[in-house]
């Protein structure tokens, strides 16, 4: 049987397909080969290779590429192959893996959300890139309040999430204590409504 007929889809949805694929595949070497021939694919901005799984997920942008471009592209990489001799001690010393968790703690938290970020941003790279139409960016009075608004809006909930705990157990058992807390956020509130009311 062909290599390339031993790679199965497991797991289908916009903008993501995850395969299984054969052992030959669970080798760094060729998890490299693999990923470089992918990252060329217009609409591919992520590749996550789990050796010791034996799966292959990809991420693309729906309406630059689709699934049916993405298995061609895949199969076409896997013809082309090099495939190295096995190597009993691949996996075996627990790092058979190329892209691994991160850790836990706020180290491996930062680093997941940069590389989140990271992949947004390349994302919207490739949507502008597919365009081809893109007009320079202006920041009109409209955009500007927009963005403010959204901003703020983020404010207000990250502020209230921070400090919900504190509101339920202290300040409003003690409002006379936390006065001065509850006069800001009464001014944060005001300031809130009145940047939704429409101007004249």
């Amino acid at each position: 049987m062909s290599i390339a007929k031993q790679i199965v889809v497991r797991y289908r949805a916009e903008g993501h397909v995850r395969f299984a694929v054969p052992q030959a595949f669970n080798h760094p070497q060729v998890a490299r080969q693999l990923e470089h021939g992918l990252k060329q694919t217009e609409g591919v901005y992520r590749i996550d290779h789990y050796l010791r799984q034996g799966k292959l997920s990809i991420r693309y942008i729906e309406g630059v590429t689709d699934f049916k471009a993405v298995a061609r592209a895949l199969f076409k990489i896997v013809t082309g192959l090099e495939i190295p001799a096995a190597e009993p001690s691949c996996c075996a010393g627990g790092g058979g893996m190329v892209h691994q968790e991160p850790s836990p703690g706020a180290g491996g938290w930062l680093k997941a959300k940069y590389q989140e970020i990271k992949e947004t941003f390349t994302a919207i790279g490739i949507v502008a890139h597919a365009a081809g139409k893109a007009k320079p960016f202006v920041l009109t009075p409209e955009k500007e309040k927009f963005a403010l608004d959204f901003l703020t809006d983020i404010l207000v909930l990250y502020l209230i999430k921070l400090h919900w705990h504190m509101i339920l157990t202290e300040w409003m058992r003690r409002p006379w204590a936390y006065r001065y807390e509850w006069m800001a956020t009464f001014y944060l509130i005001f300031l809130l409504v009145r940047s939704k009311k429409p101007k004249d």
